[in-house]
């Protein structure tokens, strides 16, 4: 396992309390981290896991309830972490959520909401850590992206439009600021077993947390911009960009697809 780039160091992250988000808590806690301050908006799960987590790492976890689409929330999270040492070395913005629903049952209300969550939470993320990070000349920011930022997928045009937004900003801001002394981190998983499919089932497909944390980690460490896992992922992605008939013949075959679910099942899957 590597790891030495996490040892001692302070780390956020939101979305904490389960999936990815806690997945990534425990791998750096497992990996040294002085401290990790897990933040999440539902307070039974964050109390419980943190609580775990202290029994195993005394001293280093930090829960921290809060809302990242409340800005106010997000600074007082970045600024008590920052507060814990002096110094903020990750910030992790992994809260968000997926939206697969047809066209007919968008309204303005969620496209609102989701825009919120996953693209303002993350910005929030962002742009309170870069001046903490600026002055001190370092720190690495890693925000969750989506298979579905890389390529365009039917019955996901909300969710595709927010992650896409996450990806963007994140390399944009890795060219502006590297020569700072920042690093910045976007991974667009395909699907993780997490409770992001609670109702659906988990796709047959879908990676173990357990994989997916190493992959991420390992690729942080690595200062890697852009991880993208699994192999199947980035092979629709080579498609999506170098043979764009072959992928919208899939896409139209897994639109027909889900088209017939809905129909027949009430879900996409």
């Amino acid at each position: 396992m590597m790891g030495g780039y996490y040892r001692d160091k302070v780390a956020v992250v939101t979305g904490a309390a389960s999936g990815m988000g806690l997945g990534l808590t425990e791998g750096m806690l497992a990996r040294g981290a002085a401290a990790v301050f897990m933040a999440d908006v539902k307070e039974e799960n964050l109390n419980r896991e943190a609580g775990r987590l202290e029994g195993q790492y005394p001293g280093r976890v930090f829960p921290a309830l809060a809302d990242v689409t409340k800005l106010d929330q997000v600074s007082a999270l970045i600024g008590r972490a920052r507060d814990f040492n002096g110094r903020l070395d990750f910030v992790f913005n992994n809260a968000g959520m997926g939206m697969t629903l047809p066209t007919e049952q968008i309204t303005f209300e969620i496209w609102r909401f989701l825009v919120e969550l996953n693209i303002m939470g993350v910005v929030y993320g962002t742009y309170s850590a870069i001046p903490i990070m600026r002055e001190q000349g370092s720190g690495h920011i890693v925000n969750t992206a989506s298979a579905a930022g890389l390529f365009p997928i039917p019955y996901q045009a909300v969710y595709t439009a927010t992650k896409a937004a996450v990806l963007s900003m994140t390399e944009s801001l890795q060219y502006e600021l590297e020569t700072e002394g920042l690093s910045f981190t976007v991974f667009c998983p395909g699907n993780v077993a997490t409770p992001l499919f609670a109702g659906v089932g988990v796709p047959a497909d879908a990676v173990p947390v357990e994989e997916a944390v190493e992959i991420i980690l390992g690729g942080v460490e690595n200062k890697e911009l852009l991880i993208a896992f699994p192999k199947q992922i980035q092979e629709i992605d080579v498609l999506y960009r170098e043979k764009r008939g072959e992928f919208d013949k899939l896409m139209r075959y897994m639109a027909a697809e889900r088209k017939e679910n809905y129909r027949t099942k009430g879900t996409y899957i």
